[in-house]
């Protein structure tokens, strides 16, 4: 992998880009095909947004002892946590998988196991895992306490960080950009050959400025 939002444009085995980018989930990356550098996302690095923890898996959810949480690839088996859980039995199907997305496609719909996560340099989607120990707070509260603002405090399914609110805002104030044309220019950054594929009435209907 290359990431485009690591000074320098470093360049990263699978393991070493899910590591490093933990709490950096909203960087761009590309992916090595053997003959070019292909449009990626972190989600088909195996990445997973953990709550409650400091960034770190919640001890009693069950996957953790199960998936022995990611595999480097390296073993038998070159499963991650990302990949097993979008293909729970109780997950809905997407279309693509994380790892078979087109080329430029960077988020995966109609599946149950994906928030779609709004920034400021684009829409993303990340698997997102609650703290459900006991006495855990809610899953709007988790968000909130890192940084997002969930769309709905019912069982929150889209989020925006709280950069890109603020950089609305600005944009708002100092520019006059209206919340429609903004976000066109969220679809654009998120990709430039499919912007019609971007989640739009659904995400626009939520935004908390609008």
């Amino acid at each position: 992998y290359k990431c485009h939002g690591c000074f320098g444009e470093p360049l990263f085995c699978t393991s070493c880009c899910r590591t490093q980018h933990q709490r950096l989930p909203f960087h761009r990356v590309s992916q090595w095909t053997g003959l070019f550098f292909e449009e990626s996302c972190l989600v088909k690095s195996g990445m997973v947004i953990w709550l409650g923890h400091g960034g770190n898996a919640c001890p009693w959810d069950d996957d953790v002892g199960e998936l022995a949480l990611f595999t480097t690839g390296e073993g038998d088996s070159d499963d991650t946590d990302a990949e097993s859980i979008l293909n729970e039995p109780n997950a809905e199907q997407s279309t693509k998988e994380a790892h078979d997305l087109l080329t430029g496609v960077l988020f995966i719909k109609n599946n149950k196991a994906m928030t779609t996560i709004v920034d400021k340099s684009r829409v993303h989607t990340h698997i997102v895992k609650y703290c459900i120990c006991p006495e855990a707070d809610a899953a709007d509260i988790q968000l909130f306490n890192m940084g997002l603002f969930p769309a709905s405090f019912i069982e929150p399914k889209t989020a925006f960080t709280f950069n890109v609110l603020n950089d609305f805002l600005l944009n708002n104030l100092e520019c006059g950009t209206l919340v429609m044309n903004y976000y066109s220019k969220l679809r654009r950054m998120t990709t430039s050959v499919f912007p019609h594929l971007v989640l739009v009435s659904f995400v626009v209907h939520h935004l908390p400025f609008h």
